[in-house]
């Protein structure tokens, strides 16, 4: 339950139980059982009870007053000593003006030390005061006077009222401090409980366990709290996941391209001792000697491309520099820039381009990256029939989609969802005629999504790899639908 809806709660039960509370003293409920309280009456209950005897003691008088010299007589005031017992009101009976009874006590017997107490502080001038409620007047025929007299003790009547007093502040105050107490323990003990159970995660989380899960259900105020500190757990966990990730692929960095140096490095440093002690004596061996050279050079060059490259992407972050491009004019481009590469590997790249002209809206240079990847990846790859990539472009519903499929040596099935993690590479033999890092596929992607696209692979029906790249496009109605197939 929220803590607001506990709160108005609160408050209602703060107003309406003391009410009911204040209801049920002043209604006679508590009387009968604080017989240890002499006075404990209300100022209406005891009026009340006045206005009875009263009325019972005239019907006593008038039953009677045929012969007042009754009231003379201890028969008389046995009864009245036996049916109008009361604390407040007593009985008096005079004769020409002298008294002759009365039910009246001097003293005030079998008080609590709260009644006793009360009966000090009570002014003296009420000691010997009281005053009539009820009288009857007699005249005999020898002239003779009989009074009869209710009478009211003020002393008496005075504890009666503040002995309540005291006892409902005192009853008043105990049940409100009650339920207080008990509708603060509602409200803090779950607010407790929740911070006890939140501290207690947070800590956890502070030492580094990220595997404490925190289960909250109370749907109270700090559900919010709880949602938000467990998916930052989450996020945490997710993080110091991936961190540990990352440096697991840094570990593995270090070691394939420690071991991929390693080769040609020493291929260089013995061709070129071979040719410093003249072992290749004859022009023709001296060229092959540098031809290799080369070719370990473009593989040092590659390592350190991709040590480049996995240190601009390493953040996830990439920054685009987006322009609106012709996609048939970027392809071209593309096909011209890998042309060389592609030549010197012995094969052949083709490009078909079979829709309209179409813009996009993304960073060249980022873009071209993806190409060259995706290029020098299946130059590393071939088999051994000569090289043939195609590169189509098409559009549908979803944007424009290119493939890229060469003819190489393929991709096990299993290993088609992994071609895009950082550092794999399918060929565990480590061929170092082959090399590279297993970066090149993953930045790929990095890159396709930071443009909103997505790119797969799938194997073609007569081996190789095919790499579908989807972007999104706007398309310029001004031209003709054409076909074109260019090979270079």
């Amino acid at each position: 339950m929220k803590i607001k809806t506990k709160f108005i709660i609160a408050i209602a039960l703060l107003v309406l139980l003391p009410t009911a509370f204040t209801v049920a003293v002043t209604s006679n409920i508590l009387d009968d059982n604080l017989d240890f309280v002499h006075f404990f009456d209300t100022y209406f209950d005891i009026f009340n009870t006045f206005t009875v005897i009263a009325e019972d003691f005239d019907t006593v008088i008038e039953e009677k007053s045929a012969n007042p010299t009754y009231f003379l007589t201890d028969a008389f005031t046995q009864k009245i000593a036996q049916d109008f017992d009361n604390k407040i009101l007593y009985i008096e009976i005079f004769e020409n003006s002298n008294l002759r009874y009365s039910s009246h006590l001097d003293t005030l017997e079998d008080l609590t030390p709260v009644e006793t107490f009360l009966a000090s502080r009570i002014s003296p001038t009420l000691v010997q005061k009281g005053y009539t409620l009820k009288q009857h007047h007699f005249k005999l025929e020898d002239a003779s006077v009989i009074d009869v007299r209710l009478n009211i003790d003020t002393l008496r009547l005075e504890l009666a009222y503040q002995s309540f007093e005291v006892i409902f502040f005192l009853f008043f105050g105990a049940f409100n401090l009650i339920v207080l107490s008990l509708l603060i323990a509602w409200i803090s003990n779950p607010i407790k409980r929740s911070l006890r159970r939140l501290s207690y995660a947070t800590n956890e989380i502070g030492k580094g366990n990220l595997n404490i899960e925190l289960s909250y259900n109370e749907n109270d105020d700090f559900e919010p709290l709880a949602e938000s500190i467990e998916s930052m757990r989450q996020s945490l966990k997710r993080s110091v996941a991936r961190q540990q990730q990352v440096e697991l692929e840094k570990k593995e960095l270090i070691a394939n391209i420690s071991h991929d140096l390693r080769t040609p490095v020493t291929s260089i440093r013995g061709y070129v001792q071979g040719l410093k002690d003249g072992v290749a004596r004859t022009r023709d061996t001296q060229q092959e000697y540098l031809e290799i050279i080369e070719s370990k050079t473009y593989m040092l060059e590659s390592l350190v491309n991709d040590l480049s490259e996995i240190t601009g992407y390493d953040t996830n972050a990439i920054k685009l520099n987006k322009q609106s491009i012709d996609l048939r004019h970027f392809l071209f481009d593309c096909v011209d820039e890998l042309e060389k590469d592609v030549s010197r590997a012995g094969g052949k790249i083709h490009l078909h381009y079979i829709i309209k002209d179409t813009v996009i809206t993304v960073d060249p240079e980022k873009l071209m990256r993806v190409f060259i990847n995706i290029i020098e990846n299946a130059i590393k790859y071939k088999s051994a029939a000569p090289l043939e990539i195609v590169i189509l472009a098409n559009r549908d519903d979803d944007g424009v989609f290119i493939n890229i499929s060469d003819n190489g040596i393929g991709v096990p099935e299993s290993d088609l969802d992994k071609i895009f993690n950082r550092f794999f590479r399918s060929d565990k033999s480590r061929n170092l005629d082959i090399g590279g890092s297993g970066i090149g596929l993953s930045i790929c992607r990095e890159i396709i999504q930071a443009h909103g696209g997505r790119i797969t692979a799938t194997t073609g029906t007569s081996g190789g790899l095919t790499l579908s790249i989807r972007l999104s496009a706007t398309q310029n109605d001004t031209e003709e639908l054409y076909g074109t197939h260019t090979d270079y």
